[in-house]
């Protein structure tokens, strides 16, 4: 059974104070937490292992318990981004500060993300 609140609250006591390019584990292990298995591999491909487990891709503005995934830039982090909402803020591996992207270079090219919710 998915518990969100359980899943921010691991995050948000695990996150570093700056990235540290572990963002797929982070959310990852936050969300089994959570109650919720998945299949581990890079950011930009855990989408499908979401809905395999239970949530949806969604659209519009998010709400707490959501997971963004974000496809690499480039000369970025060819891994992509991972990332879950508490309500107001985005977490990884640490606390991002300013929306869904990140960091700078995210900000800059914008790629593109998708957000999932469990049902």
């Amino acid at each position: 059974m998915w518990n969100k609140e359980a899943a921010i609250n691991f995050v948000r006591h695990n996150a570093y104070p700056h990235a540290t390019g572990y963002c797929a584990r982070a959310v990852t292990a936050a969300i089994e937490h959570g109650g919720v298995s998945l299949h581990h591999d890079n950011a930009k491909n855990m989408g499908k292992y979401l809905v395999l487990a239970g949530f949806r891709e969604v659209y519009g503005n998010p709400v707490k318990g959501d997971v963004a995934i974000i496809q690499p830039y480039t000369g970025g982090n060819a891994a992509g981004h991972m990332a879950i909402f508490d309500g107001h803020y985005w977490w990884s591996d640490f606390k991002q500060e300013h929306g869904v992207y990140p960091g700078p270079g995210y900000r800059k090219s914008q790629p593109s993300y998708k957000l999932y919710r469990h049902n």
